[in-house]
């Protein structure tokens, strides 16, 4: 059994990255308040799959073998919060309105062909991307956050392929690995 989701990977995390020293910098969190994502595990997750053993898994390959899409380019852009800025428990960073329509219209292909095994999201796709979760008993405020950074493009990435990810939780967080890849028609 492996504990399974759809994603597509942030390929510009060291601008990413920067961005996270950059908000760490300017709010005085620290490391008791929030855990930054590491920059290896920067992702949009499309569906959440939940425990799949081997047959599972293939027949997921199979479905997600026939989703077709072209390279697409997304732009970072805006920090927020969920489930808000002021009870932030956690913080990301958003794309710009195109880049978010072509992700919402890959995650609607993708949850489309999985839907047929039977899969179903929890909740509607949303294009954020996760740069802290917050560790503190009590959410936290973005204190102006959003303000500040609303409009402001960090990178851009190309998007040319989506994957079906195993999830290894360990004592010092999760480790993300490809199990399958569909890259875009180009």
């Amino acid at each position: 059994m492996m504990r399974a989701f759809v994603a597509v990977d942030a390929i510009s995390s060291g601008a990413i990255s920067k961005l996270q020293s950059e908000i760490i910098s300017s709010t005085g969190w620290s490391t008791r308040d929030v855990k930054p994502v590491e920059s290896s595990n920067f992702h949009f997750t499309i569906i959440f799959l939940g425990e799949l053993n081997d047959r599972e898994s293939e027949r997921i390959r199979e479905k997600l073998s026939t989703v077709q899409f072209e390279p697409f380019t997304i732009s970072y852009s805006g920090v927020g919060a969920f489930p808000t800025p002021a009870a932030a428990r956690i913080i990301w960073i958003g794309v710009n309105n195109d880049g978010a329509a072509k992700l919402t219209e890959l995650a609607g292909k993708v949850v489309s062909a999985l839907s047929q095994l039977g899969y179903r999201p929890d909740k509607p796709f949303s294009s954020h991307l996760t740069v802290f979760r917050v560790k503190a008993r009590r959410p936290i405020s973005l204190g102006g956050l959003e303000k500040k950074y609303e409009g402001v493009s960090f990178a851009t990435d190309v998007v040319e392929k989506v994957s079906l990810k195993k999830s290894d939780l360990t004592p010092s967080g999760p480790v993300y690995s490809n199990i399958y890849t569909v890259e875009a028609k180009k």
